[in-house]
């Protein structure tokens, strides 16, 4: 306020940023009166006038309407555009009463803000994730990230001290009895950790706590059980799956799967879809003031959630997605396959009369088998080498048998296509139809010779076609084009020329 002219610049740069990042939705329910510089000075500011009230003194519902859009647009400005508002006391947050712009959120005063920079964002983000998962080492490293610890803090003896104070807050550390805890108490319990580690509080971070505390204060009004945390998770599952650095994708990995297994987590994954669209699990439901598990009862349906996968917002997830996919097709054809090798040798092996025992089947003749060579020297490929092999060899080594590892492994993809990734197409994919196993069959004997040329070529075209007949539900034709398709049959394909290799 000791220049009433950057209060007025500050105003329009926010508009100006909200425009270029907040959700057309947000921006429509938003007004920020706007300064008239040619009659603002230092120590004078002038702006459009408006009508209205504070968002304290409305009624429960209206509080929770417009603390929603306030919500989101804070959040957007502290970890999309990095400079945010210090300020949002009920005073400055208004519900306009008349005039065309009647029902929406003004926001006002604009002489105390904070820029944050893109790699604290960034490390914001993380560090969600990772008090979420309970990762405590990466999580004191984003808080030397942030210039809160020196980067000689003595981890061993800050972990426990983390533990004690932050896991009562989170899923599985005593959470239940801490539904209403809200972020002031969060600050609180943090402050006691000074007593025992010495933390730095870089400005801005000042700043951010107190608005944060001052805006769920607001709407606490509106919900006393309103957690501004655990409202967040939506925004920061939206940053981690468009961020395009690395940071954010290890995050994201950390974020779905099983650090033990290495396995995708498909009820993880389920929650994650629906909080980008928004949804999250009803505050009584959850277990915890940070909860990435609990699938909410009314989700998003699947059909809007598969134009969210196939958006530019879903774009960290794909690759992953199409990884996973490729891995269970795998496993569910080498489960299929092997069983339709028992079948035909049950047509093979002709019944003796009255004794009622098989003969054994007939030896079926060797395959001249092209094992894929890798490349030349100078970068050409190679001439693949050619060896006998039995039938039954080849399938081993292709479509080896699923472990015990691999079963569970198939039951978690089972549970996943089912629900998040295929929905009308899981159970098509789960029982392989006559057509996919022959393209299987055929792929199988064309990749053996190696990545290149027209054989390969023909493998992969097969087996595309294969798995767009096996999926062809009509939301899983939407959300499996043409690319993820070849994606996935051209990753099933390496691993089966690995395979082949490896035994040959």
């Amino acid at each position: 306020e000791l220049d009433f002219r950057n209060e007025a610049l500050n105003a329009l740069r926010m508009e100006e940023l909200l425009k270029e990042n907040a959700t057309a939705e947000a921006m429509d329910r938003l007004v920020i009166p706007t300064p008239l510089m040619s009659l603002t000075t230092r120590r004078v500011m002038l702006s459009k006038w408006v009508n209205g009230v504070k968002l304290s003194t409305l009624p429960q519902a209206e509080i929770q309407e417009l603390i929603s859009i306030g919500q989101e647009l804070f959040l957007t400005q502290l970890l999309d555009i990095g400079f945010f508002h210090g300020d949002p006391h009920p005073g400055n947050l208004l519900k306009i009463t008349e005039g065309p712009d009647e029902g929406k959120l003004c926001l006002l005063d604009f002489g105390l803000v904070a820029q944050v920079p893109r790699s604290d964002r960034d490390t914001i983000v993380a560090s969600v994730v990772h008090l979420g998962t309970q990762n405590w080492d990466a999580l004191i490293d984003d808080f030397v990230a942030l210039g809160f610890l020196a980067e000689d803090t003595d981890k061993g003896v800050l972990i426990p001290i983390l533990q004690r104070v932050l896991e009562p807050y989170l899923k599985g550390g005593g959470a239940q009895s801490m539904k209403n805890a809200n972020f002031q108490a969060l600050t609180q319990d943090l402050l006691k950790i000074n007593l025992d580690v010495r933390f730095s509080i870089p400005p801005y971070v000042s700043l951010l706590a107190r608005s944060v505390a001052t805006l769920e204060g607001i709407a606490l009004q509106g919900d006393p059980g309103y957690q501004i945390v655990s409202q967040a998770y939506p925004f920061v599952v939206r940053k981690l799956l468009t961020n395009d650095n690395r940071q954010s994708f290890t995050a994201l990995r950390e974020l779905l799967y099983d650090p033990k297994t290495q396995r995708l987590r498909p009820q993880r994954l389920s929650t994650m879809l629906q909080a980008s669209l928004g949804v999250v699990a009803e505050k009584d439901k959850a277990s915890g003031f940070i909860d990435f598990d609990t699938v909410p009862e009314d989700g998003a349906p699947l059909s809007e959630v598969i134009r969210f996968l196939l958006s530019d917002r879903a774009s960290n997830l794909r690759p992953l997605l199409n990884a996973e996919l490729a891995y269970g097709v795998d496993l569910t054809l080498r489960r299929a396959g092997r069983r339709l090798r028992s079948e035909v040798r049950d047509l093979l092996s002709p019944r003796v009369p009255l004794l009622g025992f098989r003969l054994p089947p007939p030896p079926l003749p060797p395959l001249l088998v092209p094992l894929p060579s890798g490349a030349q020297g100078d970068g050409a490929a190679a001439t693949p080498r050619l060896k006998l092999m039995m039938p039954d060899d080849l399938l081993d080594a292709v479509l080896p048998p699923l472990s015990t590892n691999d079963d569970v492994d198939l039951d978690t993809f089972s549970e996943a296509v089912r629900g998040a990734l295929l929905g009308d197409a899981g159970e098509a994919l789960l029982q392989p139809s006559p057509e996919l196993l022959q393209a299987t069959a055929s792929a199988l004997v064309s990749t053996s010779g190696g990545s290149n040329g027209n054989a390969a070529q023909r493998a992969l075209a097969e087996l595309t076609s294969a798995l767009r007949v096996a999926l062809s539900g009509p939301q899983s034709r939407a959300a499996l084009t043409d690319e993820v398709l070849a994606e996935v049959a051209r990753e099933i394909l390496r691993t089966w020329q690995a395979r082949l290799t490896m035994a040959a």
